[in-house]
């Protein structure tokens, strides 16, 4: 495997990482619903910050996205996906540590990510967050079905907070970061 800029990929690859952000994302209502919505999403991505892809020769294994936000004081990690056969493996972490390297040379001072329960996977999801927003995010906690925020907590990334009813009543999205300058 190796990892390399996806801006400078051949066509045939940027296909590859709009079909995996369809596919990748299929079991979550809120994903890319086709490819045309999704080669928009890798375009914007490119235009607007960098992607990484991990490449098996010329198969996309997965690619990564960094966008800038405040004044690239904070860099957001949007989107990530990994070909399912090929999760658990280290890919989704050596793309990480490309992101953040990037990111860390740009001058980041601050890593960020969403990571959407819009499938009930999380103790914040069908509750009203509104009660108490911290006292549910203290207890936030998977309901088995290894959602993503695991991995990122597993890289030291913290919540840092969440939008409530984000895609729908009961699916929020869990904000997360990373001080970019710790050791």
């Amino acid at each position: 495997m190796t990892i390399a800029e996806l801006g400078g990929q051949p066509d045939a690859v940027h296909r590859q990482a709009a079909a995996l952000l369809v596919e990748g994302f299929d079991d979550h209502p809120r994903g890319w619903p086709d490819l045309e919505a999704a080669a928009e999403e890798v375009s914007q991505v490119l235009r607007q910050g960098f992607a990484f892809a991990a490449l098996d020769g010329v198969r996309l294994l997965g690619w990564i996205g960094g966008l800038p936000q405040y004044e690239g004081r904070v860099w957001e990690l949007h989107p990530l996906v990994v070909r399912r056969e090929h999760r658990l493996r280290g890919v989704g972490r050596a793309l990480v540590a490309a992101f953040e390297d990037e990111a860390r040379r740009r001058g980041a001072l601050t890593f960020t990510l969403g990571t959407d329960d819009d499938g009930g996977q999380t103790s914040l999801a069908e509750v009203n967050l509104y009660e108490d927003v911290p006292r549910h995010i203290a207890a936030l906690r998977d309901l088995g079905s290894r959602h993503p925020f695991l991995f990122y907590r597993r890289l030291g990334y913290v919540v840092t907070g969440c939008m409530p009813d984000a895609n729908g009543r009961g699916r929020p999205d869990i904000y997360m970061s990373k001080s970019a300058t710790a050791a």
